[in-house]
């Protein structure tokens, strides 16, 4: 009986603790990695359609006569679709691959106007921008498409 008292060594209790507490790390920041992650795509989406409103800008000032149209409801046609440097290439902005896969695009144009919306990662959420300078966060479903930002 002697021999296993000295014995050195971890006991089955000291390395369920032990392996518990890595467990309880390892979720806490997984969860914070997890939640970067969508702050970066939220971020992401914001950071193109703000370099889309810019874009639209010098396309607006290069048309003669100055324009956003011709009016289109769809995110494949006029402006939205424009890729020519010389008009700052707004299309490559909220092109298919520029933004998160599960990002829903809805735009709208008229000849004085425009607005672009994409949803967020949350899904009900949604970020718009319009000619007007509107940049921001709205609640609630995309809806359909405007030329201003609600």
């Amino acid at each position: 009986m002697n021999k296993f008292k000295n014995k050195k060594g971890f006991t089955l209790i000291e390395l369920l603790v032990v392996i518990t507490i890595i467990g309880v790390l390892s979720t806490i920041i997984l969860g914070s990695i997890s939640n970067s992650r969508n702050k970066a795509y939220n971020s992401k989406i914001e950071q193109q359609l703000s370099g889309f409103r810019t874009a639209a800008e010098i396309y607006f000032t290069n048309q003669t006569p100055n324009g956003y149209g011709p009016a289109s409801s769809i995110c494949s046609a006029g402006i939205f679709n424009n890729v020519d440097p010389i008009n700052g290439s707004p299309g490559l902005y909220i092109a298919a691959g520029n933004l998160p896969d599960f990002s829903q695009v809805v735009c709208g144009s008229t000849d004085s106007s425009y607005a672009v919306k994409a949803t967020l990662y949350s899904g009900n959420k949604y970020w718009c921008v319009d000619n007007k300078g509107s940049s921001r966060l709205i609640s609630g479903a995309i809806g359909n498409t405007v030329t201003f930002c609600p």
